[in-house]
């Protein structure tokens, strides 16, 4: 059997080797590098300046008039003015909505995403002191009398794309405040931006108000998508006419037109694979679910071939990410080895590596969290086909697994990097190997995301494990030992 593993990825290998080629050769378009400030501001990674999606030239209409005070926070003008030239060039094109560009103008109208722009652009330290006064104006969006904007809607999406530190994803409020974002922009008609059907659209009128609610409702939509993708359940906003009918408006950013297309065939994929099996976990069965892969992949090559040939990096990244996600369903223990499988292995392993070599040229800090969720999706998956029954052994997944690890190290809150020191230490490999072995997984109704729940439930029983054999429990200093008497 081993032989017949060996032939079959050395075939596999021979088969992919130009596809690899390709994708090597067609890197990320020309970075955007500002000039309105120092490179420090922006940020820098191992390569040189931070390349950020080349969508637009980053501009405002005006700066900012007065200091600005919340709480006990409290930012000079000229300290706004900077912080809002950060956010339009290194922030904003990764999910490049239409959207106010006068600072006393959103300072006006929505003081939620006047402070959340603010808060995203500062520091990962200096942002800390925003999270606070933040979460007090989101709590005021739950208070229909308030009234809500299409700026609440963008300053949402923003916090769910940068969110403010988290310990684990338990505590990561991104889920919760994507569907407040979803049913915000329902409830004033963002889902129909050209028509007026009794929503509470306010003020909006004209060809740049469309724009921003037809461009908002577009990017609730992918954050959405991401947010269902990463806990593994259906996604909550699904492609209707008007939203497919949209993709290709002219007022729509070609960047932000291209993630839609990559959102939509991961969440039709999604839902085929692991939502419509006729049983609990909804997994269609093996052989259907395989079928169902190679349909999806040429869907996938299909639109990157017509859409974007020579995408921008976090086009690719976006790109590499969703489709590693519909690869994984051929990693369900379920699945037999074949050669059919081991070619679609062989696919992932590829699209993992080539995901790790461009998203770790980055510093990672400085990206949208969704970034290191990529990586470390790529580093589980790679590790998954080296300890699985296809055992497939070789020095490229042990180098880029270590590179995913280094990358992720530098980033806190949550310590992604600490994670992945847990999953490859050695004396943990045995208990993953079996997991990797289990048939049973509680987490097989998760989608893709089975993947890195399977891992997390290893690393939480280890855990328990160790609690208990610890010191704490067995602490031999501090037993009573005057109270043990021979007789």
């Amino acid at each position: 059997m081993q032989n017949e593993l060996a032939e079959l990825r050395k075939i596999a290998r021979l088969d992919s080797g130009a596809t690899m080629d390709n994708a090597t050769a067609k890197s990320a378009s020309p970075t955007l590098t500002p000039d309105i400030f120092p490179s420090s501001a922006v940020g820098s990674s191992s390569t040189g300046q931070m390349a950020a999606p080349n969508t637009f030239e980053p501009g405002l209409q005006d700066l900012c008039i007065t200091d600005k005070y919340i709480d006990d926070l409290h930012l000079g003008a000229s300290h706004v003015d900077e912080l809002f030239r950060i956010y339009f060039t290194r922030c904003h094109p990764y999910l490049p909505f239409v959207m106010c560009r006068s600072i006393e103008t959103i300072y006006q109208r929505s003081p939620i995403l006047f402070w959340v722009v603010c808060a995203v652009a500062s520091s990962e330290m200096a942002r800390l002191p925003f999270e606070r006064p933040i979460r007090g104006l989101i709590a005021d969006v739950l208070d229909p009398s308030k009234g809500n904007t299409v700026e609440t809607v963008q300053a949402i999406l923003i916090l769910c794309m940068w969110p403010f530190p988290f310990a684990n994803q338990e505590t990561d409020s991104s889920f919760i405040y994507s569907g407040i974002a979803t049913q915000v922009s329902l409830s004033i008609g963002l889902h129909r931006p050209a028509i007026d059907a009794g929503f509470q659209n306010g003020a909006c009128t004209g060809v740049t108000d469309e724009d921003m609610r037809r461009t908002t409702w577009l990017a609730c939509f992918i954050v959405a998508q991401m947010q269902a993708s990463r806990r593994g359940v259906p996604a909550t906003v699904l492609a209707d006419y008007s939203l497919l009918s949209s993709f290709d408006n002219p007022g729509v950013p070609q960047e932000l037109s291209h993630l839609c297309y990559i959102s939509h065939l991961t969440v039709e994929a999604a839902q085929a694979l692991g939502a419509r099996g006729s049983n609990t976990t909804g997994l269609v069965e093996p052989s259907a679910r395989i079928s169902l892969i190679n349909v999806f992949g040429q869907q996938f090559d299909d639109i990157r071939r017509l859409r974007f040939p020579k995408p921008s990096e976090n086009v690719e990244i976006f790109f590499l990410s969703s489709r590693l996600q519909m690869w994984s369903f051929a990693i369900h223990n379920d699945v037999p080895v074949s050669a059919n499988t081991v070619q679609i292995i062989s696919q992932a392993r590829e699209d993992a590596v080539r995901l790790i070599q461009v998203a770790c040229e980055k510093n990672m800090s400085l990206m949208p969290f969704y970034y290191r969720r990529s990586v470390c999706y790529a580093a589980l998956l790679l590790y998954r086909i080296k300890l699985g029954p296809y055992r497939w052994q070789d020095d490229m997944i042990d180098h880029h697994v270590e590179r995913a690890r280094q990358a992720l190290s530098a980033c806190k809150s949550p310590n992604l990097g600490q994670f992945l020191d847990k999953v490859m230490s050695p004396e943990n490999r045995y208990a993953f190997t079996c997991a990797s072995g289990d048939k049973e997984s509680p987490h097989r109704s998760r989608m893709a995301a089975f993947l890195p729940f399977d891992f997390l439930k290893v690393c939480k029983d280890l855990q328990q494990a160790n609690v208990l054999l610890s010191s704490e429990f067995l602490d031999l200093d501090n037993l009573p030992w005057t109270e043990f008497q021979y007789s």
